[in-house]
């Protein structure tokens, strides 16, 4: 898989179609996924048979639901294993969309290229570019002979975009032609060229009707579903006249499918700012038609035409429209990511800030709502009210933690924190009951970045002010009190056990439980969700505290709470319920129930994978410790083919964590070690090799690191590796079991498992050895001097015995 992204006009289009006609010419057979509410023709229906080798082209990838694209790799993956499959996502922008998507193609076996940025125009200059793209121009339009001159503004950096520098071609031959001035406004010169179009039509007013519709939610499938369109946005009085409709705007733009948008996408953004800004009814009647006001479109066409518009933004007319239909309907913006990035990037602060405090809801937004957030918090100016300043970073600060960026939301909390109390006697900054719910949030910055002793300090700060604090005026002033200092005690609870002290966290537990118990009582709706939370924390603590059969029960009760709540509403409860299943998984297998504990991993698996893909800085580490976990028990339950296939995928998610700047490859050299012994186990030596001799590099680089556990680890490996490599013939492996040997003499204490080990290693070392040679000799009279004079050959030379 490869991705090409770009902004618009760099001509990522045009590129993939001229890749996909050398791949038919080479013998391939070429398909574009098309997410069926996103308008993206890009290639001709096929017309030959299916090759071996197929490419699919998906443009328009950021607008896909993630989902659905998801789902059409895993399909395609499925259903074409005996094909060279390659896939080409062409995308406007890159680093989240990849990031999501990198956290999912190494379990799903798909390989993939570093993505490739169009960045526009390079080394030609571009007086040739002009010319060979108005040569092009002049000849595809029957005037051979017309040879505009190039802009004078030609070095201007907006011509470096391929289509600019095209549509200024295009534009200087059409005026050439029409014997116009040179036009200088090139986007709006072409429009007037389209408009004559229409103009010379038999219905010129419903044709520019329905190329803004046609732009907003084209094309569409089916003569039917245009037809509802045309009705439904009261475009047309009746099914006839809608027919005439569609006729005249196909005699314009021929197609085969019906309302085509105008293209290139830019162009028809353009043509949306130019209608938008001269037509103010257009813009109303747009906005109650995307709003729901008498007319119910389909929710795939309205957020087609909502991403349409945020793509659309930079023009000021769009961005009024955009505003109109999201202060109207805050919920459209949280329709797709793309939508709520344009609101962040284009519309006013005051937008901003009322989506980003509205309910975190899709985790698929988390990434936008950051950016909604930032553009917030920065447009609050210097000297504005101390509650507005002290608001705007809490609100990044929270942001940044639900994305998983700990570091720099500890900097954004701590300096909330630090004006709140220089604050603390002026009352329009907040209260106390506020500053310790800050301070909540700043303690769970400070665990995530390793300051867990500060962390129980400031949780300490936190309760302290609200036990000074009295009950509150009002019903509603005492339960906020009271639920702070409950979610206050549950999260000193995670301090004092980030530093062992365990019986603290857990006195500390079990306070908020009490709490909460007491405000669910009076409203069971708003805090039942959170006396689950606390019960499951209690669980976890006694699991810790050597009581996994306590443990099991509150677990279980708790689990079974939120798979129910789930159900109803997966999003605002799956991070529960998937942290409280692998906890419940842990109590299980410490109590034997190791089958209970696989089902109930698997299922958290499940969970931290979706929520690895929308927010992997948040939840990456999460869902490879799960599966790490997993592993461990399915070797305990004897399921080899499982858990090399639950390894394979933790080695890609340890690769992608190891990208970070401060890897710890801990895990990562065991999860090779454990696949490689595991692939070993079942006779895949070719397979076991590659993944054992990473696993040897990477326990030599962390021996000065780690050198108690690298002492034991390194040599396991070692032997493991000369294992596969002797099963499979290879001379070398002589070399590792020898080291093996060397560093266990070294290391040996004397211990019962030393002297083993050290046995295991030499009982290797012999078998890769002739039997004639010295060294294979002495290392058998050392074996049998650790386990007696039986012979430790068989008369076919192999090994009769376990170390």
């Amino acid at each position: 898989m490869l991705l090409l992204h770009g902004p618009g006009g760099q001509g990522k289009t045009r590129t993939a179609q001229h890749f996909a006609a050398c791949a038919s010419a080479d013998g391939w057979s070429v398909a574009q996924a098309r997410d069926l509410s996103t308008a993206a023709p890009v290639l001709p229906p096929a017309q030959a048979l299916p090759s071996d080798r197929l490419l699919i082209v998906v443009d328009y990838a950021e607008r896909w639901r993630y989902e659905s694209l998801l789902a059409m790799l895993e399909s395609t993956r499925e259903d074409h294993r005996a094909r060279v499959l390659r896939v080409l996502l062409l995308a406007r922008s890159a680093p989240h969309l990849w990031d999501q998507l990198m956290a999912e193609l190494g379990p799903l076996r798909i390989a993939w290229a570093e993505p490739i940025a169009l960045t526009g125009f390079g080394g030609t200059p571009r007086e040739a570019l002009f010319a060979e793209a108005a040569t092009a121009f002049a000849h595809a339009l029957g005037v051979p002979e017309v040879s505009p001159p190039a802009p004078d503004d030609l070095a201007d950096p907006a011509y470096a975009s391929p289509l600019t520098l095209h549509m200024a071609a295009l534009a200087g031959v059409v005026a050439a032609v029409q014997d116009d001035a040179r036009p200088t406004d090139i986007s709006h010169y072409l429009l007037m060229h389209e408009q004559r179009r229409w103009n010379a039509s038999v219905a010129a007013e419903t044709v520019r009707s329905l190329v803004v519709l046609a732009t907003l939610f084209g094309p569409v499938r089916t003569r039917e579903s245009a037809r509802a369109l045309l009705l439904a946005t009261g475009a047309a009085d009746g099914p006839h006249e809608a027919d005439k409709a569609l006729k005249a705007h196909r005699a314009v733009y021929p197609s085969d499918r019906h309302l085509a948008p105008l293209r290139p996408d830019r162009f028809a953004e353009d043509f949306l700012g130019w209608h938008l800004g001269r037509d103010p009814d257009a813009v109303d009647d747009l906005a109650a038609l995307l709003t729901g006001e008498g007319v119910l479109l389909q929710e795939g066409d309205i957020r087609q035409a909502l991403i349409v518009l945020a793509n659309a933004a930079r023009h000021e007319p769009v961005r009024g429209l955009l505003d109109e239909v999201i202060t109207q309907r805050p919920d459209l913006a949280e329709t797709s990511p793309a939508i709520m990035l344009a609101v962040a990037e284009h519309l006013p602060p005051h937008t901003a800030m009322e989506i980003a405090l509205r309910p975190a809801g899709a985790v698929e937004l988390t990434y936008a709502r950051l950016k909604l957030a930032e553009r917030a918090a920065h447009a609050i100016p210097e000297g504005a009210p101390a509650l507005a300043d002290i608001g705007g970073l809490w609100l990044l600060g929270k942001s940044l933690m639900d994305y998983g960026d700990h570091a720099q939301a500890e900097v954004v909390l701590g300096k909330a924190v630090r004006r709140m109390r220089e604050r603390h006697d002026d009352p329009a900054a907040g209260n106390p009951v506020d500053l310790a719910d800050l301070l909540n949030l700043y303690a769970e910055s400070l665990a995530f970045t390793g300051r867990k002793p500060d962390s129980v300090r400031v949780m300490a700060e936190a309760i302290e002010l609200l036990r000074e604090q009295p009950p509150g005026s009002s019903e509603d002033e005492a339960s906020r009190r009271t639920s702070v200092l409950a979610r206050s005690l549950s999260n000193q609870s995670n301090a004092l056990a980030g530093v062992d002290d365990l019986l603290g966290a857990l006195a500390a537990a079990k306070e908020s439980v009490g709490l909460y118990e007491a405000l669910a009582a009076h409203d069971a709706e708003e805090y039942a969700v959170a006396l689950v939370r606390a019960e499951a924390r209690v669980g976890g603590l006694l699991h810790d505290l050597g009581r996994p059969e306590e443990a099991v029960g509150i677990g279980r009760k708790a689990a079974d709470a939120l798979r129910w709540l789930s159900a109803d509403d997966p999003e605002a409860h799956r991070i529960d319920y998937a942290d409280t299943l692998f906890n419940l998984a842990l109590s299980l297998k410490e109590t034997g129930q190791t089958g209970q504990a696989a089902l109930a991993l698997s299922e958290a698996a499940d969970l931290y994978r979706y929520l690895a893909q929308h927010i992997p800085l948040r939840f990456l580490d999460r869902l490879g410790e799960c599966l790490h976990t997993l592993s461990g028990v399915l070797e305990d339950l004897g399921r080899a083919g499982e858990m090399v296939r639950v390894l394979r995928e933790l080695v890609v998610v340890e690769q992608q964590l190891g990208q970070e700047a401060y890897p710890d490859d801990r895990r990562y050299a065991l999860t090779m070690f454990s696949l490689g012994q595991q692939l070993a186990a079942l006779e895949d030596y070719e397979h076991a090799v590659s993944p054992l001799t990473e696993a040897v590099v990477l326990f030599r680089n962390l021996a000065a690191l780690y050198p108690e556990g690298a002492e034991y680890a390194l040599p396991a490996a070692l032997v493991m590796l000369s294992i596969a490599q002797n099963a499979l013939g290879d001379p070398a492996a002589v070399v590792p079991a020898r080291e093996a040997v060397v560093m266990l003499r070294e290391q040996s204490d004397g211990s019962a498992d030393a002297v083993g080990r050290l046995a295991l290693a030499l009982q290797q070392l012999a078998s890769c050895l002739p039997r004639d040679a010295v060294e294979c000799a002495a290392a058998l009279v050392e074996f049998d001097e650790i386990y007696g004079a039986d012979p430790p050959w068989d008369e076919d030379g192999l090994d009769t015995r376990e170390a």
